[in-house]
Formats: C-alpha cells, structure tokens, sequence
C-alpha cells in the first residue's frame, strides 16, 4: 500500500505532461544556444523519472535504467501523438532528445545519490 501511495506523485507528473503534450502549443521563449522549450522538456521528463525512482524504497540499476527507458519511451510516444493527431502540434526528434536528455540527467544523478 505505501509503495501505492508514493507513485501518485509520479503519476499525477504523468497526466500533467499528457496535458501539455496534447493541449494546444505554449510559445516559449528563446534562447541563442538551448532554447527554453528544450530545457522545459528536460526538465518535465526529469522530474517525472525522478518521482517514479522515489517510489522503490532502493533502486538497483536496473531498476533506474527501466525508469530512464520508461521515461525515454513515454517522451517519444508524446512526440508521436502530437504530430499524429494534433493539428498545429508537431513530432520533433529534438523535443525527443530533450526528453531522453532530461530522464538520464535525472537517472544518473539518483544513482550518484543513492550509491
């Protein structure tokens, strides 16, 4: 039951980022060398990789690389959906990168942590 009740943050990160991915586009500042929508991208698949880690009491390897691959997988699906079935959205293989970017980032730091 607590292991239940830790993923609900992480779940809850989920649907949000669903939201995002399919409402309508938020124009977004930019930036000469990272733009901000990339950065928000990292960041978003960060903590949602992040809050899914918290709710192992302690996560091997494996256990961190299948959150990063989750997190990675649910990232490429978005960028799918948007440029499938969203006019006005588009499928950016940068926004994927960002993504992965933001799920390793945050993967590699909970191990470092938690070594």
């Amino acid at each position: 039951m607590e292991r239940t009740v830790k993923f609900i943050p992480a779940l809850i990160w989920l649907v949000i980022i669903t939201m995002l991915s399919t409402g309508p586009g938020v124009p977004l500042p930019e930036v000469k060398l990272i733009t901000t929508d990339k950065l928000a991208h990292a960041a978003a698949y960060a903590v949602l990789c992040w809050l899914i880690l918290r709710t192992s009491d302690k996560p091997g390897l494996i256990q961190i690389l299948w959150a990063v691959l989750f997190c990675t997988g649910y990232g490429t699906l978005m960028e799918w959906v948007q440029g499938t079935f969203y006019p006005n959205r588009f499928f950016e293989y940068y926004d994927m990168l960002a993504n992965a970017v933001g799920a390793i980032l945050a993967g590699t730091i909970y191990f470092l942590i938690k070594k």
